[in-house]
């Protein structure tokens, strides 16, 4: 498989598998649904670097345990890539917000990912793999900040995979929010992360910009646009999405 294919086709999957911050974002927020609380996430994503063009997209339920535990189950599709399409690798994971005062919330988010892509088609790992992420949100007005660090561990099922992919993968992104009013907010985020090819150093690196619209408190409504800082990234991604919360 051509090398540049392979690790566009990387790329994407990260992109499909941290769909669940709140798109249009990558960076996530320390927020949770409360006890009870139910939250349905449907979001698509169009890609493009070097001439190859990809549409992921991402379905995902959070249910609140607790006030401050939600538990999260999260499904990628890819529709359109220069290797395949198909299912990605299925995630499940949790959500703990263990610290809230002053507009500070501080979260810890761990992952499961399920071997469920075909790896022959770079879709998934062919094996389990598990992730670490850090989150930290703080809001002022009508500002509100988020940070997140993580880390994942990988396990490939191909020797391919194994001699030309990082086993761990660390990235740091930071967005940020602005509310005009209580229906629109306006979004940026921008972020780094370890590249997923074992022999480039190049970090990829992206800036996106976007809007959320919540014309009442079940739907928001969501548009954006990524660019790549980089050529380790996408070069341009547009997606949008609907959450519904209940």
């Amino acid at each position: 498989m051509n090398k540049k294919i392979l690790s566009f086709s990387w790329l994407l999957l990260a992109a499909s598998q941290s769909a669940f911050a709140a798109h249009p974002l990558v960076t996530d927020d320390a927020g949770v649904q409360g006890a009870g609380g139910i939250q349905l996430e449907m979001n698509t994503d169009w890609s493009k670097q070097s001439g190859d063009a990809s549409h992921v997209g991402a379905f995902t339920f959070t249910y609140g345990v607790t006030d401050k535990l939600d538990l999260f189950f999260n499904l990628p599709q890819t529709f359109q890539s220069p290797t395949g399409t198909g299912v990605g690798d299925v995630s499940l994971g949790a959500k703990w917000r263990y610290y809230e005062a002053d507009g500070l919330a501080l979260a810890l988010k761990p992952e499961f990912f399920m071997p469920s892509g075909e790896e022959e088609k770079g879709l998934g790992n062919g094996k389990s793999s598990a992730a670490l992420t850090g989150i930290a949100s703080y809001e002022t007005g009508p500002w509100t900040l988020h940070g997140n660090l993580g880390v994942r561990v990988n396990r490939f099922k191909l020797d391919s995979d194994q001699q030309s992919q990082r086993k761990t993968l660390w990235r740091a992104s930071a967005a940020v929010w602005y509310g005009l009013d209580e229906q629109w907010r306006l979004v940026a985020d921008t972020g780094v992360a370890q590249n997923p090819d074992a022999s480039s150093r190049k970090l990829p690196s992206y800036a996106l910009v976007g809007v959320i619209w919540s014309p009442n408190k079940t739907v928001d409504l969501d548009a954006g646009a990524k660019f790549g800082l980089n050529k380790a990234e996408v070069t341009r991604q547009f997606g949008v999405g609907v959450t519904l919360h209940y």
